[in-house]
């Protein structure tokens, strides 16, 4: 077992710190020859810079290595701020301030407080916080800070305040599905009074935050962006972190009693006292070796390396010691995970770390259980003096010993993506291998440059070999073939404008190699059998069972499935029960399951089987076979039109209660669910499409973010002199291009895509012909990338600074991309400004629906479960649960819009969402539609790829959709004998309302 010692973490820090003062040096050269190559507007800024300043947005780590050169003072003077002394917020009296001594502020997301505060000498201090987070969130308090009107570093923009969850007290905190398995524990917020210092979101440093506080008064505000807080005094103060040694820690407790009477304790992981996060949670592994097995039932076994990987993640045991004296400490762990990386845990007892060593301890990679005992880089087994009664052991993951390394290759990103943009702007982002480059001409420091990124990387890859003790890890080989890469290109630098594929552009580049290396740094799964505290001569149980113990295991479990009870139950149970089918995964199916056993049944007495549709064309087999369930939920948009208009599913809008339950909805987002005068589903989730952008890109050429296409457009050409670009959905890598990518800029410009009957389409005529003339012009007349692969990297990277993104990017940038937090923003899609001077956005949802088949003999029972599942109550629950077992990244978007405003989204989105939605306008069903979406694609790629003309690309898509249409409307007997003999009722904005009436309120 190798673990790292201090010495090694310092040879890292002062690496880490000349590799910045290089870096710092260069990132901002300017190359004086080339004035010609400049552009002409003399406010613009040169590309270099640009680039730079998209990656340098004076990062916590700069900081600090800037301060450590500096001298900075730290005062040991503090000074106090009281609530009654601040602007913003509600003032509490100590009446009602929840057991806080003094008044407080209630604060809101959204509401802003100012303070002024007096520093008695200049210098960097700590900021402190008495907080109470109210019961009302379950989202961690987020809070962008500012002292002096300033943002002295990035994560300023979004500092966490952390939460404990504890388990629930109730007697049946611990339950049991219907089965026997056992659930997931329910986690309630330990909601008390705390005093926390302001820490690096990102936990790449253990101690607090050092804000620079000029001498005097200093004006500090506060914007709550997320949550709602109880908020105390603010106190500015700074701590002294003094940790023994291991030697110093046993001189301490020198001459204590040695205790050897082979005490054993041992604590099960799976449901640890607090934790951080809801989401970290118990798992059941089948394994006889692990504790508590059990072959006939799903236990909770172990705690889920998965759910237990973030930095910042901890969570907490209490053990209770009989006698005092000294004990060892030992992990039963696996770490199967991260690319064989080890993972690391900063260990706590009773809040403090005992000894130095244990600031950050490495787990190595192991694919099978194993005993860990905490010991040193020798072997030798730490011992911890614990006195009688209570403790708390803590292990907690932070990215303290990576810091630097991941902060070091951030940089020489940055100048990668900077020489990358230098030789674009040269060459003119044209490729002609049969035309030979003297580079260096234009780019004379193009050689020094490469030569740093070479060193750098050299360096870095070194410090990584000295911190993991293994040079062989999959990371370390990814930057020797990135250091390869860059070697290549500095021996032949003429090569560069040929195969800039192969430097920056890509996942296979050398850039996309070390890119690729960041989140394995920080990424720290472990997963945990048992804790023992035991004497050093306890026989610990065994880590593995033998084979045969693993095969008479596997044995009884196979005998015990011909009698297990619940396949009798479940018989018992499907006269009674409605059976319904749910198009999700299975963990979400266990979720919605239990919700389902714990409110729904016990109210209306109503049973309910789930099981999963691994796939909906089971749909139609069950049908033809007359074995359909009564119900199903999450099926995809197009089903129920289909399944619709050949009667296998019901008309809900006939069912008593639709009005009130769609009265929570927009009513455009019920489009794609009618066919014919009846509404076949209820949305369940819908998209959203937003327009995302870099607050610090468009600050720095002087922009705002465009809010119409004519000021899209006019954007364009500034951004393609610094080498940067729009991105849209048409832009995507596919070649299909679908309604949600097309019918945007239809709606927006006034047009449509069928007539009133629905046997001819319009995609030629009015507002949908110059709809589809201007979505060609964007790429054949302004030049926007014909393909853009990820959208997300190119965004993250700077490249792509505005862009349509659906809400999958927002939870990608929120928490996959640290580096630009607060750096970027969102509003609704761009649109087309009406002759009344509103700009009309527009845009298609699609989502998932829930359905009642015509065959079931239960309908009544299963709108009543429909209702319930559908309501906003539900859909809001059901977000939290599944982020509480998920994660926090993961996000559901339910369609109820109440049942939105009350879901586990962060607030910050709540509004952008809502505002988008304002204007959702989706394609009604026609038999036969896919034949516009197909052939309006063809038409598009004609014009843009062929260059050929718009008018003759669309009218040959016509003659092809009208004869495909009419098929259709023959084959459902809507014309016969080439007569229309009834019209297609064709669901559009404007008659909408005709099945699904309006409600009035605020959506």
């Amino acid at each position: 077992m190798t673990k790292k010692k201090r010495s090694m973490f310092q040879i890292a820090w002062s690496i880490g710190i000349t590799t910045v003062i290089v870096l710092a040096s260069v990132l901002f050269s300017r190359n004086d020859t080339e004035q010609e190559k400049e552009v002409s507007r003399s406010d613009l800024r040169s590309t270099e810079e640009l680039m730079a300043f998209s990656h340098e947005a004076d990062h916590y780590y700069a900081v600090t290595m800037e301060r450590l050169r500096e001298g900075l003072e730290i005062p040991t003077e503090e000074s106090v701020n009281l609530a009654q002394e601040r602007l913003g917020g509600e003032l509490v009296p100590p009446s009602q301030s929840k057991n806080y001594e003094g008044y407080v502020t209630n604060l809101q997301a959204g509401d802003k407080i100012e303070l002024t505060i007096n520093a008695p000498v200049g210098g960097l201090y700590e900021v402190w916080l008495d907080y109470r987070v109210e019961e009302q969130t379950f989202l961690n308090p987020e809070l962008s800070f500012e002292i002096n009107d300033t943002t002295q570093f990035n994560e300023m923009n979004a500092l966490t305040l952390p939460l404990q969850w504890q388990q629930a007290h109730e007697e049946s905190a611990i339950q049991f599905d219907r089965y026997g398995d056992q659930l997931q524990v329910r986690s309630e917020l330990a909601g008390e009074w705390d005093q926390q210092p302001l820490k690096d979101p990102n936990h790449f440093f253990a101690d607090p935050l050092k804000f620079e506080l000029t001498e005097g008064e200093n004006t500090l505000s506060f914007e709550l962006i997320e949550g709602a807080i109880l908020l105390g005094d603010i106190i500015i103060k700074n701590t002294q972190r003094s940790i023994l040694s291991y030697e110093e820690y046993l001189v301490v407790h020198e001459g204590a009693s040695k205790q050897n009477d082979q005490q054993l304790l041992t604590i099960e992981t799976e449901n640890p006292v607090t934790k951080s996060r809801r989401s970290i949670r118990g798992q059941y592994l089948r394994n006889p070796a692990l504790s508590p097995y059990d072959y006939q039932t799903r236990l909770l076994n172990v705690l889920d390396g998965a759910s237990f990987s973030e930095p910042g993640d901890q969570v907490s045991y209490v053990l209770t010691v009989e006698e005092s004296g000294f004990y060892q400490i030992t992990f039963k762990y696996l770490q199967n995970m991260n690319n064989g990386m080890p993972a690391r845990r900063r260990i706590e007892l009773n809040g403090e770390v005992p000894f130095e060593e244990l600031s950050t301890y490495s787990f190595d990679y192991s694919n099978k259980w194993i005993h860990e005992t905490l010991s040193d880089d020798e072997g030798n087994a730490f011992l911890f003096y614990l006195e009688e009664g209570q403790h708390t052991l803590s292990l907690v993951i932070d990215s303290t010993l990576v810091a630097a390394p991941y902060h070091e290759l951030l940089a020489l990103l940055a100048k990668m993506d900077g020489i990358g943009a230098e030789v674009v702007r040269l060459t003119g982002g044209l490729v002609d291998r049969q035309r030979d480059w003297r580079i260096e001409t234009y780019f004379p420091e193009l050689k020094t440059s490469l030569a740093e990124i070479l060193d750098g990387l050299n360096a870095q890859r070194e410090v990584l070999i000295d911190l993991l003790g293994n040079e062989k890890l999959p990371i370390l080989t990814e930057l020797a073939v990135a250091i390869a890469m860059v070697e290549s290109f500095y021996e032949q630098p003429d090569t560069l404008p040929h195969y800039l594929t192969r430097f920056n552009q890509g996942y296979s580049s050398a850039y996309g190699r070390i890119q690729s290396v960041l989140p394995t740094l920080i990424a720290s799964p472990l997963s945990m059998d048992r804790i023992f505290i035991h004497d050093a001569n306890v026989e610990l149980p065994r880590e593995r069972v033998g084979i045969f113990t693993t095969a008479l295991e596997s044995v009884k479990a196979f005998a015990y499935t011909f009698i297990n009870p619940r396949y009798r139950q479940i018989n018992e149970t499907e006269g009674e029960a409605i059976e319904v089918w749910v198009n999700q995964s299975r963990l979400n199916l266990e979720i919605i399951q239990r919700l389902v056993d714990e409110e729904f049944t016990p109210k209306t007495g109503i049973q309910v089987n789930l099981s999963l549709l691994p796939d909906e064309q089971r749909i139609i087999l069950n049908n033809a076979a007359g074995s359909v369930p009564d119900a199903a939920l999450s099926v995809s948009h197009g089903m129920p039109f289909e399944l619709g208009l050949r009667g296998i599913i019901e008309d809900l809008s006939e069912l008593e209660g639709f009005e009130q339950l769609t009265a929570e909805y927009n009513p455009n987002s019920f489009t794609q669910y009618i066919y014919d005068e009846g509404v076949y589903a209820i949305p369940e989730t819908q998209t959203v499409k937003l327009l995302y952008y870099r607050k610090d890109l468009l600050e720095m050429i002087g922009e705002e973010p465009p809010q119409t296409w004519e000021e899209m457009i006019s954007i364009i050409p500034l951004l393609q002199r610094y080498d940067m670009n729009i991105y849209i959905p048409l832009g995507s890598d596919s070649s299909h291009k679908g309604f949600d990518t097309t019918t945007p800029f239809i709606y927006q410009y006034g047009g449509r895509l069928f007539d009133d009957t629905g046997s001819q389409t319009e995609i030629h005529l009015g507002g949908s012909y110059e709809a589809f003339d201007f979505m060609t012009s964007l790429f054949t007349v302004y030049n926007m990338p014909l393909t853009t692969a990820q959208f997300y990297q190119s965004f993250r990277d700077g490249k792509t600074p505005i862009g349509i993104g659906d809400a999958n990017l927002y939870v990608q940038l929120k928490h996959a991309a640290p580096e630009i937090a607060g750096q970027w923003g969102m509003i609704p899609i761009p649109g087309i400004e009406n002759d009344s001077g509103e700009i009309e956005r527009w845009d298609p949802t699609y989502g998932s629906a829930s359905i009642i088949f015509s065959d079931s003999e239960k309908k009544a029972e299963s709108w009543s479960f429909l209702q319930w599942w559908n309501s906003s109550q539900t859909q809001a629950t059901f977000s939290y649960d599944l982020q509480a077992t998920l994660g926090h990244q993961f996000l559901y978007l339910p369609a109820n819009l109440e049942g939105f405003k009350a879901s586990a989204w962060p607030q910050e989105s709540k509004q952008v969402i809502l505002e988008q939605w304002q204007w959702i306008q989706t394609t009604g069903r026609v038999p036969g539609d896919y034949i516009v979406e197909r052939e309006l694609s063809n038409a598009w790629n004609k014009v843009v790829l062929d260059g050929e003309n718009p008018r003759i690309a669309i009218d040959h898509a016509v003659r092809i959709i009208d004869k495909e249409l009419e098929r259709k409307l023959r084959e459902f007997g809507y014309i016969q004998e080439d007569v229309l003999v009834r019209p297609f009722n064709v669901p559009v904005l404007e008659t909408i309302e005709r099945w699904i009436p309006s409600h009035d309120g605020d959506n």
